[in-house]
């Protein structure tokens, strides 16, 4: 009998943000068994308790179904430094190296260091459409998600945005 192997999942900070400002942080619970972020990650995410998004992310952590892990890597500021990004995504670049897991990223520059270190990456676009593919979302819920966070400042390129809609389709049909 083969054992499949459960996959670990790592976010960065703008999945977590722009799911929790659209209420669909659930979303990560339902796609994944395990969600791990480092805790600069966290406390990027959760640093201004009045916020809603700030609160569903800490609840969740709360809830345990999103594990903190605290990265002792010497490696965090040399990736940052050398990558041009935040310590967060270095942070979480390396723990999703450590271990060997998806990593939830939205930052270009970000993607880019991971694919150098061999992490897969899948940004919060790829999240609703492996949501649309599960039959967690539909088509519509889809759209009015992706419209939503493009609303509160999620950035998306015009292209992208019309071949997400054309994917959640295909997968809806």
């Amino acid at each position: 009998m083969l054992l499949s192997k459960k996959i670990r999942v790592v976010s960065n900070a703008s999945p977590l943000i722009y799911l929790a400002k659209a209420g669909r942080l659930h979303l990560l619970r339902e796609l994944y068994t395990e969600l791990l972020i480092p805790r600069k990650v966290f406390q990027e995410t959760s640093g201004s308790k009045e916020s809603p998004d700030a609160l569903l992310i800490a609840s969740a952590v709360d809830d345990g179904w999103l594990g903190v892990e605290d990265s002792a890597h010497k490696e965090v500021n040399q990736l940052a430094e050398s990558a041009g990004i935040e310590s967060g995504e270095a942070a979480a670049i390396l723990l999703a190296r450590e271990e060997d897991g998806l990593l939830l990223i939205d930052d270009k520059l970000g993607r880019s260091a991971a694919k150098i270190l061999r992490v897969t990456c899948l940004g919060t676009v790829g999240v609703l459409l492996q949501a649309v593919s599960k039959s967690i979302l539909q088509h519509d819920e889809f759209i009015t998600i992706l419209d939503r966070m493009l609303d509160l400042g999620f950035r998306l390129d015009s292209k992208v945005y019309r071949r997400a809609i054309s994917i959640a389709k295909n997968l809806s049909d």
